[in-house]
């Protein structure tokens, strides 16, 4: 077996070049993916991630268990067996290190298609996908909002990928999910204020708040489907978004 890299990224890295080389796909998402996209561009305080978040295609999670037990990682069984069509979880036991891969599709509090665009980026998912992980959270920490605060100030936002945040992705996911919708435009709202921890210099905060403003009104001028609109009759009268599970 491999022994694993120290640093997060390293072994983000390592793994993603070591499926690649296995004929597996898989893409970095999470704080290890913000940090790739942000890093010296933009410093915000930030707590270290954790945490290695994987995506791979749906169907996959034989293939990736089999790489990721090669590359020295035990795999979480029990977890696996109840859940590997969509999500799989090992560990790096000499490091106390969690990595987890969302397979086919990402569920937390709401859910996001990420696995259908992986071929756009060599290492992390897409920048639109990657900063939905965080616009769809309810409960926001500081760490979430960081993340979605230096995403945005270090890249512009339009209708492309690479290096820019696709608004149209975005506005496309959210006009066939209200519930989606409704939690991302509160994110939105709340990222034009800043947390206890830190607080934005007026260009990045002049920056932020723009992009903020292009995504929502790519949101608001996106035609909303039937469904859509049946469901935001009901409004927040109904659960709109699903608790996620916290799994140690």
């Amino acid at each position: 077996m491999s022994a694993t890299v120290a640093d997060i990224v390293e072994e983000a890295q390592r793994v993603v070049v070591a499926a690649t080389e296995q004929g597996t796909v898989v893409r970095i998402s999470g704080g290890v993916a913000f940090q790739l996209r942000v890093q010296g561009r933009v410093q915000l305080p930030r707590a270290p991630a954790n945490d290695i978040d994987l995506v791979a295609p749906g169907g996959t999670e034989r293939r990736v268990s089999k790489v990721l037990v090669g590359l020295g990682y035990e795999a979480e069984k029990a977890f696996n067996a109840r859940h590997g069509e969509t999500r799989l979880m090992f560990w790096d036991r000499g490091r106390d290190r969690k990595l987890e891969v969302f397979v086919g599709t990402f569920l937390m509090c709401h859910r996001i298609p990420v696995a259908q665009r992986l071929d756009i980026e060599q290492e992390t998912i897409p920048l639109a996908e990657l900063l939905l992980t965080k616009l769809q959270i309810v409960e926001l920490n500081e760490k979430d909002v960081s993340d979605m605060h230096m995403l945005l100030a270090s890249h512009e936002v339009g209708s492309a990928d690479g290096e820019v945040i696709n608004v149209d992705l975005i506005a496309h996911l959210c006009a066939a999910d209200w519930g989606l919708h409704h939690t991302v435009i509160r994110t939105l709202d709340r990222l034009r204020s800043d947390p206890p921890g830190y607080r934005l210099e007026p260009a990045q905060r002049e920056l932020v708040d723009q992009r903020v403003g292009r995504v929502k009104s790519a949101i608001d001028h996106k035609p909303k489907t039937v469904a859509w609109r049946l469901r935001a009759r009901l409004g927040e009268r109904v659960a709109w978004y699903v608790q996620p599970e916290e799994f140690v």
